[in-house]
Order: structure tokens, then C-alpha cells, then sequence
């Protein structure tokens, strides 16, 4: 099991999380955001509050929301593989494991280059020494840097036209913020099988996404085919 990290007393040292899982039994690799994504001020241990899965069950209404959190990654993997995925399979880790400070408590959180290469060395270690069936990237701005940093195999003109409308726009970057210069330019990816080293490499919505709204109907098709895909190579792994 990754071990957690050490907590600061300094306001300015900028705490981190640590990756969840044991890399000599998972199967899965998800790939989330940043620890907070969005206006949270909430620390996790673990990427999504992993370690709430461990031990009691919470009581308090602030650690049960932790709690449902974990819980709803479990559940969107078994639903993805349509089958139960058991904990241990799960290697769960963002690309960006700091806890990036918010800007005018607005908007979703911009992963700055650098903060993403570093994230990359630290995933592409974890796969080196793992042995993964499939890697399930959730978001845009993940995959969007993966893409860029030359994460994935293909270098299609699907691709291509994704990483320029997934391009975070100027105006939001200086102000620490994530927006895309392009509309909607998940729906070009999401659900669709790329590869990193030869591995599945199938970009999907983030959990808090899921279950799909009617907001978010149009991805519902490409949700599906994401199913499609985490299931077979899901069921692969489980039946070697």
C-alpha cells in the first residue's frame, strides 16, 4: 500500500497527496485531477479520499462526503467494467498530487505545465513498475496534458484537433483557472481506446460527472463505448 504523506506545520510548505494502491496486485490505473479540482479546501490523504475506505465507516457528516466520494470511484469503476473491481486491483493517483492554491474560488483549478510533467514522470514510474490492463484518465485538462506531453501512442488527427481545442484559454490561465479555447472538446476523446506503451489508455468523464446528468446527455454514447472498452480489458485481467 502507497504510505501517506507527512503532515507540515508550515503554512507554506504546499502539502501533497499520495498515490493509492499497491502496485504489485493493481490492475487499473485512474488518473484523476488535482486534490481538489475545484473550491474545495478539504486535504485527503489519498487521491478522492481513498483512505476513508479503510477502517470504520464514517460518522460525521464531513467524513461520511469523503467517504461517499471514494465509494462513488468503486462504484463508477464496477459500473465501467460491469463487474466488481476489487480494491486492491485499483491504483488511484492525479496528475497533479499538490494542492494547487484557488483564484477567486472560481472555476476549475489550472494545472500549470509544469506541475503536469512533473505529475507524468511520477504516473510513467508507477507503470513501469506496475502491471496495468488499462489507465482511465478522468477530465479534460488531464488528458489534454497527457496528449501534449506525448503520453498516449497515437498521434491521429483526432488527437491533434483535441489538443488544440482542450488548449486552456489565455485569459483564464492568468488568472489560475482552466477554461478550453474549444467547445466541448472532451467528446472527441472520451470513451475512446488510445494506448501508452501498448497499454489502453480510455479517457472517461470525471467521477463527480457520473452518474451522467440530462445536462450531459450527449455524452452518453461515448460513455457507453467507454464501457465497452474498460469491460473487455477489465475481464481479461480478472480471467488470466
Amino acid at each position: 500500500m502507497a504510505q501517506g504523506s507527512k503532515q507540515h506545520n508550515d503554512p507554506n510548505v504546499m502539502q501533497k497527496v499520495e498515490p493509492y494502491g499497491d502496485l504489485s496486485t493493481a490492475t487499473v490505473l485512474i488518473i484523476g485531477h488535482d486534490p481538489r479540482l475545484q473550491r474545495s479546501k478539504a486535504e485527503a490523504k489519498y487521491p478522492f479520499f481513498f483512505e476513508t475506505l479503510i477502517g470504520p465507516k464514517p460518522t460525521s457528516a464531513s467524513e461520511r462526503r469523503k467517504y461517499e466520494l471514494a465509494q462513488a470511484v468503486c462504484e463508477y469503476i464496477n459500473w465501467l467494467a460491469d463487474c466488481r473491481v476489487p480494491l486492491k486491483e485499483l491504483y488511484v493517483t492525479n496528475l497533479c498530487n499538490e494542492f494547487l492554491p484557488h483564484v477567486n474560488n472560481s472555476g476549475t483549478v489550472l494545472i500549470p505545465d509544469d506541475k503536469a510533467e512533473q505529475g507524468l514522470v511520477e504516473i510513467e514510474q508507477a507503470i513501469a513498475e506496475g502491471h496495468f490492463s488499462v489507465i482511465l484518465p478522468m477530465a479534460v485538462q488531464t488528458f489534454y496534458h497527457l496528449c501534449r506531453l506525448g503520453f498516449v501512442d497515437e498521434q491521429t488527427d483526432v488527437l491533434k484537433r483535441f489538443v488544440a481545442a482542450a488548449r486552456p484559454r489565455a485569459s483564464k490561465v492568468r488568472q489560475g483557472v482552466y477554461v478550453s479555447t474549444g467547445v466541448a472538446p472532451f467528446l472527441t476523446v472520451c470513451g475512446q481506446r488510445f494506448h501508452h506503451r501498448g497499454i489502453p489508455v480510455i479517457p472517461v468523464l470525471h467521477v463527480k460527472q457520473w452518474p451522467l446528468k440530462s445536462s450531459a446527455a450527449r455524452y452518453a454514447e461515448p460513455m457507453e463505448r467507454a464501457r465497452q472498452e474498460v469491460r473487455a480489458f477489465v475481464g481479461q485481467a480478472q480471467t488470466a
